[in-house]
C-alpha cells in the first residue's frame, strides 16, 4: 500500500511539473530563441520542458492545420499540465484543440486581441498570457528627433504573414489616433513577394521617404513561390536602402541590419510567461492571473549603422554590438 501511494504521488508530481511549449515558428528563428531563453530563465530545474515547432514561417498556410494536428499528438504524448502557446498561429490553431482539456494554457507573443477567440472556446482549460504590441508611438517619436525637417515621411514594411497583418492593423489604429500630433507621415505596407519588397525599398528616397521601419520579413517569397531566408532579405535591405533603417524587434537591429529602434525583446515575453507558469505550479489558477501587455521595450542602436547615415541616437538609447 505504501509503495502504491508513493508511486501515485510521484506520478502526480511528474505530470504537474511537465510543460509543453508549442511554437508557431521554429527554434532557429531569432524571436523564438529569445523568448525560449526567457522562459528557461524562469522555470525551475525540476520542470520537464518539452518543445514542438509548428514551423508556420516556412510552411504554406495550407499546411498549418496538419502542423497543429502533429502538435496535438505531441501534447497527448507528453501529457503536460501546462501548455505554452507561442505567437498567434499557435493560439489560433491549438486553442480549439486544447480548450476543454484539464490543463493550464499560457500564451505569449500575441498581436491580435484574443478576446473573441477566448470567448468562443470556453472549457476546462484555464488560460492567461502576454500580448505583444509593437511600440509604434514611441518609435515614431524617437525617429522624428533624428530626421531632417524635409524628410518626415516613414515607410513601414511588413511581410504578409498572420502576425504581420495583425500588427499592421494595430499600427494603423495607433497612427490614426496620433497622426494629428505627429510631424511624421507614415505609410504601412504588407508585402508578399521579394520583387515587391525590393521596389518599396529602392523607391523610398525618390518618394520622399526619410526612413524605413523594417517590421517582419519572414514569409516573403520569390517569383517561384519559394520562401526567401529572412537573413537574406534583411542583409539586402541594409545594402540597398537609400534611407536609414529602423526596427520594431531586437533581432532586426545590428551591424548589417537596422540602425536602431524602440524594440520588443522576445526574452521579456518569455520571462513573463515563465513567471506565470511558476505561479500556476505554485498553486495559483491561470484564470486568476491577468492577461498582460508586454511593454518592456528598449531603445537600442548600433553605432556603425548610425554613423553610416550620420545619425546621432538620443542619449537614453542603449548601444548594442
Amino acid at each position: 500500500m505504501k509503495i502504491l501511494l508513493f508511486l501515485c504521488l510521484w506520478s502526480g508530481y511528474s505530470a504537474a511539473s511537465t510543460v509543453l511549449l508549442i511554437e508557431s515558428y521554429h527554434s532557429e528563428y531569432a524571436w523564438d530563441k529569445s523568448y525560449i531563453r526567457g522562459i528557461e530563465k524562469k522555470l525551475s530545474e525540476d520542470i520537464q520542458f518539452y518543445k514542438f515547432q509548428m514551423d508556420t514561417k516556412r510552411l504554406p498556410k495550407s499546411e498549418y492545420e496538419n502542423s497543429a494536428k502533429r502538435a496535438y499528438q505531441e501534447y497527448l504524448r507528453v501529457s503536460p499540465s501546462i501548455v505554452i502557446l507561442g505567437d498567434d498561429n499557435a493560439l489560433t490553431y491549438m486553442l480549439p484543440k486544447l480548450f476543454d482539456e484539464p490543463i493550464s494554457i499560457v500564451f505569449l507573443g500575441i498581436n491580435s486581441n484574443p478576446r473573441k477567440l477566448l470567448s468562443q472556446y470556453k472549457g476546462r482549460a484555464k488560460i492567461t498570457g502576454v500580448l505583444e504590441q509593437p511600440l509604434f508611438v514611441k518609435t515614431m517619436s524617437e525617429i522624428d528627433l533624428m530626421l531632417p525637417h524635409n524628410r518626415k515621411k516613414i515607410r513601414v514594411l511588413f511581410d504578409s504573414g498572420v502576425t504581420s497583418k495583425v500588427a499592421q492593423e494595430y499600427l494603423g489604429r495607433q497612427y490614426r489616433a496620433i497622426s494629428d500630433s505627429l510631424s511624421l507621415e507614415a505609410e504601412i505596407f504588407t508585402i508578399s513577394t521579394l520583387s515587391e519588397w525590393r521596389t518599396q525599398v529602392q523607391s523610398a528616397y525618390k518618394d520622399g521617404v526619410g526612413a524605413i521601419i523594417v517590421g517582419l520579413y519572414h514569409t516573403i517569397v520569390d517569383d517561384s513561390g519559394t520562401n526567401v531566408p529572412a537573413e537574406q532579405i534583411l542583409a539586402w535591405t541594409n545594402e540597398q536602402s537609400p534611407v536609414p533603417l529602423f526596427g520594431f524587434w531586437d533581432f532586426s537591429v545590428g551591424e548589417g541590419k537596422a540602425a536602431g529602434g524602440v524594440v520588443l525583446f522576445g526574452q521579456s515575453q518569455g520571462e513573463a510567461a515563465g513567471e506565470s507558469v511558476m505561479a500556476i505550479l505554485g498553486g495559483k489558477s491561470a484564470n486568476d492571473i491577468p492577461i498582460m501587455v508586454g511593454r518592456n521595450g528598449q531603445a537600442i542602436y548600433h553605432a556603425t549603422e548610425m554613423a553610416r547615415w550620420g545619425l546621432t541616437p538620443p542619449k537614453d538609447w542603449r548601444k548594442v554590438e
